[in-house]
């Protein structure tokens, strides 16, 4: 089964006529030669997303030829608070790791008017269905405001979702009640054409783009003058629809398209002249335009009715995460142009939205990259065909060093290492301590591993091989030191599982009823129980804490404590949130250790 729509009945009747058009090259890009190709789509069910498909229940072709699909991950993007949606915005958290791959980017969506379109009063419940679209949008989405034909770009990317919400509520309707349909040709080029350049700006951004396109209308291809005279300087040519087809593949972009619930009579006058004798016609123009858009860049087209419309708001909770399936082009296909892409689903009442192209890149040298994971170390290439996820913890080493605890992870199930070096980079770039995963390391996933550095800034470098031969390469920066609190040291702090009695780090979480957190402190104090820690989680460093527990604090040898304890992750939204220890001796706050929690839906 292959769908690429999410509400039936609604097609779109240039999406058939839109053949590939295999204009440009991508962006420039850090992938080596012979890397698998992305296609990115979403999934949907009656209950909402999908976050649970396997690469067997998929069938992908490329230009009608099957293709196995070699790797299939799922990104889940944490969605608003709802109830904290009108107060400020929640504070951006650090990063819970490093990442070779976009997971940890949110959406970049842009929300674009035709202000030329929309007629005075027309606007109300299309705007306020923008705005609870925004109000869904998660915490690392950003988001542009644009305006055109004519316009201008109204608030660049931002976090502050607030801000664009409140320019949407100020805006009204600047179109006229009378335009003849060349006018309307005139202003349906200018948005085709300026749909097409905003594509093609994002293209350089890392991560998935929604546009969201408010509009009363655009028309489909027509002549503005007679047959046989020269085009006029309003036609609007198939080929506008095409290229605005090849920039969102370019983009990796969808297009949404909205409609506001105006329907816009023409006067008799102008019936009169319609060969149709219809005076809806504009209208039904107007609508036709707009689905032909929305089909071309792979999106939906959408007609608010009433101020309680939620097909838009459902966009923002069905693009909250988006599988990336990989599949390895022949040879020939590596020509920097877009190819025809089909993918079926056998789950049933599973559908799918994917880009009916995908641009295959031209390799990006000719030179063969390194498939030892010594030499991906030093030669600073970042290898992303195997998607890893890394992370560091600092503790207290012998001889003034920092012990350096190094966890790795592929952002994929299933997968087996081959191999993994790792390495610590200081401020000059130079490589000061490298290390090799042992046999034993590799068998288990995390992987984790121990080195030894001087205190200072570092960034943790780790090259990876799978069993099947991909490579990755993955970063994380760090300061390699302990936090003073009065009397004591502590070292930062890791989360986690207990798994067979022991700690085991874990990078995101999903289902798990709670998180281990571990660190330690080190130093004397007066009494053996003068030591308190309150554990407390929290939507950002400075929020208010909406749970708290007590751990254990376990003595080792040299004044070396364990501080272990367990936090409910279980009520908490998909998100990032603060894990806060608050150490005391005898009754008094004398530091604290944080680290960043993310849960997704799907654990991945």
């Amino acid at each position: 089964m292959i769908l690429g729509r999410w509400r039936l009945g609604v097609a779109a009747p240039l999406a058939a006529l839109c053949v590939a058009v295999a204009t440009g090259e991508q962006p420039p890009s850090s992938r080596p030669a012979g890397d698998s190709v992305p296609v990115e789509f979403f999934a949907a069910g009656p209950d909402g997303v999908v976050f649970d498909l396997r690469a067997d229940e998929l069938t992908l072709k490329v230009d009608g030829r099957a293709r196995q699909i070699r790797s299939l991950r799922y990104v889940s993007l944490p969605a608003t608070n709802h109830a904290a949606a009108a107060s400020d915005p929640v504070p951006e958290l650090e990063s819970p790791y490093g990442s070779n791959v976009s997971d940890s980017a949110g959406r970049w969506v842009t929300i674009v008017v035709d202000h030329e379109s929309i007629r005075p009063g027309a606007e109300k419940n299309v705007m306020n269905s923008a705005v609870r679209f925004l109000n869904g949008l998660g915490p690392r989405d950003q988001v542009s405001y644009v305006t055109m034909p004519n316009g201008s770009v109204e608030i660049e990317f931002t976090h502050d979702h607030q801000k664009v919400a409140a320019a949407l509520r100020k805006f009204i309707g600047r179109a006229s009640r009378e335009s003849s349909e060349q006018d309307r040709s005139c202003r349906s080029r200018l948005v085709l054409n300026g749909m097409r350049d905003l594509l093609r700006e994002l293209a350089p951004l890392d991560g998935p783009k929604v546009v969201v396109l408010l509009s009363s209308g655009v028309l489909n291809p027509r002549r503005d003058a007679a047959a046989n005279a020269p085009p006029g300087p309003c036609e609007i040519r198939l080929t506008d629809y095409q290229e605005l087809r090849t920039a969102a593949a370019h983009a990796r972009g969808y297009v949404f398209v909205v409609q506001p619930d105006d329907l816009h009579v023409e006067s008799a006058t102008n019936a009169f002249t319609d060969a149709s004798l219809s005076r809806f016609s504009g209208a039904d123009k107007d609508r036709a335009g707009l689905e032909s858009l929305a089909g071309a860049a792979a999106g939906e087209f959408f007609r608010i009715v009433g101020p309680d419309d939620n097909a838009l708001p459902n966009v923002a909770r069905l693009t909250s995460g988006y599988y990336v399936a990989t599949f390895d082009p022949d040879a020939n296909e590596r020509n920097g142009l877009t190819h025809r892409v089909e993918l079926g689903v056998s789950r049933e009442r599973v559908r799918l939205r994917v880009r009916p192209e995908v641009l295959v890149p031209k390799p990006a040298s000719s030179k063969k990259a390194s498939s030892d994971a010594r030499d991906m170390l030093r030669d600073g290439v970042r290898y992303r065909a195997l998607p890893l996820r890394a992370v560091a913890y600092a503790s207290a080493g012998t001889a003034g060093k920092v012990k350096i605890m190094a966890v790795v992870e592929p952002a994929e199930r299933g997968v087996k290492l081959a191999s993994a070096v790792f390495g610590l980079i200081d401020s000059r770039d130079q490589l000061v301590v490298q290390w090799t995963a042992n046999t034993r390391e590799l068998t288990s996933l995390p992987l984790v591993t121990a080195g030894e550095a001087l205190p200072g800034p570092y960034r943790l470098r780790v090259a990876a091989v799978d069993a099947s031969g991909r490579q990755g390469s993955v970063e994380y920066e760090l300061i390699a030191r302990l936090t003073e609190a009065g009397p004591l040291m502590l070292s930062t702090m890791a989360v986690g599982t207990s798994r067979d009695g022991g700690f085991t780090p874990k990078l995101v979480f999903g289902t798990d009823q709670a998180a281990v957190v571990f660190f330690e402190t080190y130093g004397a104090t007066p009494k053996p129980d003068s030591i308190t820690v309150r554990l407390e989680v929290a939507a950002g460093p400075e929020g208010r804490a909406l749970s708290t527990a007590v751990p254990r604090i376990l003595a080792a040898a040299d004044d070396r404590r364990m501080v272990i304890g367990a936090v409910a992750v279980a009520p908490l939204p998909p998100g990032d949130y603060t894990i806060r220890a608050i150490v005391s001796v005898d009754g008094r706050p004398v530091g604290r250790v944080t680290r960043t929690l993310r849960k997704t839906a799907s654990g991945s």
